[in-house]
């Protein structure tokens, strides 16, 4: 028993030697595990960005009653939300916020790259070193067919012991260190001594000099690993900008649906002056009875109007909602959301230096260009291992131990390990498959993906052309509508003031006052469509070029060791392990 101990103990410290001489000596860096992509809205600085600078800015009054603060994860990441009766005032700087914290849409698409990230690490653990043990005991009775047997009837028992470490390196070839023991004992006259314990510690290594040799064949897995992982975060940066973009557009229609609102109200206001008015002239005597009953329907058709207009208010504020999905603004609780914020007064114009400087910004930020690049390298790499898998089988494989026999255990030990008594071995091992039809057609279809992932590069390329053009163009119409629209608008409130002196001088007739006032209020709704499509425009035009996300001074952190660049707070927390 004692024997026992003392060899298991020399075992383990042997053991212990060997996995930090293993785990010291990698190739290769290890990423720490638990790593997390964290994502960050930069605080906005008017010395830096501009991006509100030209946009009128409309803060309610102090709000009568005040709301309870957010959740813990948007505490000092969004300001806390207010209440004016059934109106709930936001900005859309505090949609995009709340949107990054809460939108179901970003929460799924953050597990991605930690996901990723997983079989990463999955795959770097083809390096991390094994620890074996063998153990076998056995008993012979054998009747002897040998005077060389040394016995009538052979008698022996005999326990083999193995342990050590076994680990895969970058070059692919498999190395072990270990320690052997066995104990026989024998009624043979020809085993001495008699019962003796031979030990020895040996290190063995297989070198694969062609098929599955190499750095670059070994390690392509946890290249592989790694070129998924920045794929995954070029789909969350995707995933993030068309969230984003979903909300600009959201919060300009919602815009939009106020100012139909207001334009329908003062309407309305104006059509029940005019039946006022027409009331007194008929009570008067100046006007017939069917003036004051089309005043009368002008003034519920105005109401009929609104009705449907608040309808779409409600709407579009509860898609909003939807959006952002901020346990602050239940579905099941009233209010209605209310931009606090107006279209750019004066858009910019757009000219053809915008759309190719345009296409080249698109080029080289958009994700879907760099997931093609990446699936390019991915298909180069699968092209390299499966022309090696081509290759024959030769490895060369080598062995050195030093050997102890005695006796007496720890005599057989101690001898091992004063190196006077050793052996050694080396060869080559050849294998070359018949045919090899498998690896051929595997190598030609990796030959195929690679032309394929080319090809579909190409496409990505000119689909991302289209649509910077197709933005850039919107955009361009979008400024020319708004300068048209504004300039109907105010030839409707000229129309409107002629109107009104012609009706007062009785040179016109009512209906057509009320023609104008309602031709009045569809050409402000019609300017702030296209105002509005103006800064959605914008917005798209951003998510075409790959930008949105600086736009909105958005970072995303793919660096899984790098501090987050957030002023307060991070836009959301990391998934729970």
């Amino acid at each position: 028993m004692r024997c026992a101990v003392d060899l298991g103990l020399r075992a383990a410290c042997l053991a212990a030697a060997v996995l930090i001489a293993g785990c010291t000596s990698r190739g290769f860096s290890v990423q720490t595990a638990g790593a997390q992509v964290l994502m960050g809205y930069a605080e906005k600085n008017a010395a830096q960005s501009d991006r509100f600078a030209e946009l009128a800015k409309a803060q309610p009054a102090a709000p009568a009653k005040t709301e309870a603060k957010s959740a813990a994860p948007l505490d000092g990441f969004v300001d806390p939300l207010t209440r004016s009766g059934d109106r709930i005032p936001i900005t859309l700087e505090s949609c995009i916020r709340r949107a990054l914290a809460n939108n179901l849409g970003i929460q799924i698409a953050r597990y991605g790259p930690p996901i990723a990230h997983t079989s990463v690490r999955e795959a770097e653990a083809m390096f991390d070193p094994s620890w074996f043990l063998n153990n076998a005991l056995s008993r012979v009775k054998q009747k002897a067919g040998s005077f060389f047997l040394g016995a009538n009837v052979l008698m022996a028992r005999q326990w083999d012991f193995s342990t050590g470490l076994e680990a895969l390196i970058p070059t692919g070839a498999t190395v072990s260190l270990s320690q052997d023991w066995t104990w026989i004992q024998s009624n043979s006259a020809f085993i001495l001594p008699n019962p003796q314990y031979a030990s020895a510690v040996r290190l063995s290594a297989s070198q694969p000099l062609l098929r599955g040799g190499g750095v670059e064949v070994t390690t392509s897995p946890i290249v592989l690993a790694r070129l998924d992982e920045k794929i995954s975060v070029a789909d969350f940066k995707t995933s993030v900008m068309n969230t984003i973009l979903d909300v600009e557009a959201s919060y300009w229609q919602l815009v939009l649906a106020e100012t139909q609102v207001q334009a329908i109200i003062e309407a309305m206001e104006a059509a029940k002056e005019n039946l006022r008015i027409v009331r007194l002239r008929f009570q008067e005597g100046k006007d017939k009875r069917v003036v004051v009953s089309l005043a009368e329907s002008a003034v519920t058709s105005r109401q009929a109007d609104l009705v449907s207009a608040r309808l779409r208010l409600a709407q579009t504020s509860d898609r909003l909602k939807r959006l952002i999905n901020d346990p602050e603004l239940p579905f099941d609780q009233p209010g209605v959301l209310a931009a606090t914020e107006l279209p750019m007064a004066a858009p910019l114009p757009v000219g053809l230096p915008m759309l190719r400087q345009s296409m080249q910004a698109a080029l080289q930020n958009r994700p879907e260009m760099q997931q093609a690049d990446l699936r390019i390298t991915q298909a180069g790499v699968r092209e390299r291992v499966a022309r090696n898998a081509e290759l024959p089988q030769l490895d060369l494989a080598a062995s050195y131990g030093f050997t102890g026999l005695d006796p007496d255990v720890d005599r057989a030990i101690n001898e091992q390990f004063e190196t006077r008594y050793y052996d050694w071995s080396v060869g080559l091992d050849l294998s070359i498959p018949i045919g090899n039809r498998a690896r051929v057609a595997a190598h030609e279809r990796s030959q195929l993906n690679q032309a394929v992932a080319l090809k579909d590069r190409e496409d990505t390329r000119q689909k991302i052309l289209l649509e910077v053009s197709e933005a850039v163009r919107n955009l361009a119409a979008a400024e020319e509508a708004v300068q048209a629209r504004r300039a109907a608008r105010q030839a409707a409130e000229q129309t409107l003031h002629d109107g009104q002196a012609f009706v007062s001088a009785g040179a016109a007739l009512l209906k057509d006052l009320l023609d104008v006032q309602r031709d009045l209020a569809d050409a402000k709704v019609r300017e702030m469509e296209a105002m509005a499509s103006y800064m959605v425009g914008l917005a798209a035009l951003q998510r075409a070029m790959g930008t949105l996300l600086e736009y909105n001074d958005i970072h995303v952190v793919d660096d899984y060791t790098a501090a987050p660049r957030v002023p307060r707070a991070a836009a959301a927390p990391a998934p729970a392990k």
